[in-house]
């Protein structure tokens, strides 16, 4: 019944706030952008006011609701405005014992995912805060 709960709750309440372990994931592609994308990187996700995290917690998904709606600001999107696996991000712990690669996708000229193939919250777990970052960019948003 708990997991029933946390699952509702995870589904329904907002949030707005990126974990350390997301924040780590875009600071990552953030570096190692060009200077004009990494001030739209910045801006997008200051734009943020709404995030999914999926109950198998193998996705996060970005928004910006306005008037209840998912409206991104146009101003603050790429020129690329297809779907686009931006970067892969392989986080490893603290002591070389858990890996976690992280997809992160553009949707519509905007940030929009972080895709795992195992649960983030394990990885956290195991981490336990102490993580390091290999960005690799697949495609330029520009």
């Amino acid at each position: 019944m708990s997991a029933l709960i946390d699952m509702l709750r995870s589904l329904f309440r907002p949030s707005a706030g990126l974990s350390p372990l997301e924040a780590s994931i875009f600071d990552a592609v953030h570096e190692q952008l060009p200077p004009q994308d990494a001030e739209l990187w910045r801006k997008q996700l200051e734009a943020v006011n709404k995030i999914y995290r999926s109950p198998t917690e193998r996705e996060i998904n970005l928004y910006v609701i306005r008037n209840g709606k998912s409206n991104f600001p146009r101003e603050l999107c790429f020129a690329n405005e297809e779907e686009f696996k931006i970067a892969v991000v392989d986080l490893t712990a603290g002591d070389n014992e858990g890996k976690l690669r992280a997809r992160v996708w553009c949707v519509n000229g905007h940030v929009f995912s972080i895709e795992y193939k195992t649960s983030f919250k394990v990885f956290e777990e195991m981490a336990q805060g102490k993580w390091r970052c290999k960005c690799k960019i697949l495609n330029y948003p520009s």
